[in-house]
């Protein structure tokens, strides 16, 4: 009995085991059946999803990728605005600023601003003969844009007009910048569309007052936004050079003398003073001098009026 039982029990064990073989088999055949519907499926949805245009990360920003003018980002250039000032001094202000001009269009820039004016520094020692006008140094700020691509050409060419005495160079990148305001606007074109086509579609006047209400809105904000792509993009291709300009103080040359010029002056001065002297010293006793001759005056009459009546 004994063993006939063991041999039950092992005869259980082995159908056990085949039992969740074959069910272990089952499973991975319905895996792998089911799989190339899957695929199928995966398939139909890749099309689509691979139609669909993918913004640049912030990841990507943060690398420092460069980013194309449509916002693309592959390959594209950055957008940078230079701004160059440079200080010099320049024996004559006006024939600097006129250098300045055929500078800026010799590399096809243009003057933007340009000031000139007189500090009202005043001239170490003035010229003699000169008039004071002339005397004081002038200054003058000249404001230049040239292309980006001939910059340091032209900022080398500016420097040599005269002697440089400092020199700054900032750079603002506006690639971002440029990338946001075009995705806004092409969204918006989009949204411009869509209204049309529902315009076209409209059957009632509220409908359409609607439809064309938002229009106008859209349409402002899209020529806002075109407006500062627009500034980004001249203002990344023109870069921007500032010119400090000042005359040195003027200072007179010296003259030799034996000195003979400057005694007359002297001597003259002084006989002019001793002479002033005397008109005061005159103007100042003369009252007294004949205050005492009247009273003197008076007293001799007097006298011969006693003496004729004695």
């Amino acid at each position: 009995m004994e063993e006939t039982k063991r041999k039950f029990r092992f005869g259980g064990w082995v159908l056990l085991f085949i039992g969740l073989l074959v069910g272990g088999v089952a499973t991975l055949t319905a895996v792998r059946v089911s799989s190339p519907q899957y695929e199928r499926a995966i398939s139909k949805e890749t099309p689509v999803m691979s139609g669909m245009k993918v913004a640049p990360s912030q990841g990507a920003r943060m690398t420092g990728q460069a980013f194309a003018p449509d916002g693309k980002g592959e390959g594209g250039e950055r957008l940078v605005i230079k701004r160059k000032t440079l200080r010099l001094e320049v024996n004559d202000v006006r024939a600097a600023c006129a250098e300045v001009e055929k500078v800026a269009a010799r590399y096809g820039g243009f003057i933007v601003n340009s000031v000139i004016s007189s500090p009202g520094g005043e001239p170490v020692r003035p010229q003699r003969g000169v008039p004071e006008a002339e005397n004081r140094p002038l200054s003058g700020t000249v404001v230049v844009k040239v292309p980006v691509e001939r910059f340091a050409a032209a900022v080398k060419e500016m420097k040599s007009l005269g002697k440089l005495r400092s020199e700054e160079e900032t750079s603002e990148e506006v690639t971002e910048q440029h990338i946001d305001l075009t995705a806004r606007l092409r969204n918006l074109k989009r949204q411009e569309e869509r209204y049309l086509e529902i315009l076209k579609s409209a059957t009632k006047v509220e409908e359409m007052l609607k439809v064309e209400e938002q229009l106008v809105r859209i349409r402002g904000e899209i020529e806002s936004l075109q407006a500062q792509v627009e500034y980004l993009e001249k203002s990344a291709a023109m870069a921007v050079v500032t010119l400090e300009l000042f005359e040195p103080a003027s200072v007179a040359t010296p003259l030799v003398s034996w000195g003979v010029k400057e005694a007359f002056i002297t001597a003259l001065r002084g006989f002019v003073t001793v002479i002033n002297f005397f008109i005061i010293a005159a103007g100042t006793v003369l009252p007294l001098v004949l205050a005492g001759l009247l009273v003197w005056l008076g007293v001799v009459v007097y006298k011969r009026r006693q003496r004729g009546s004695g």
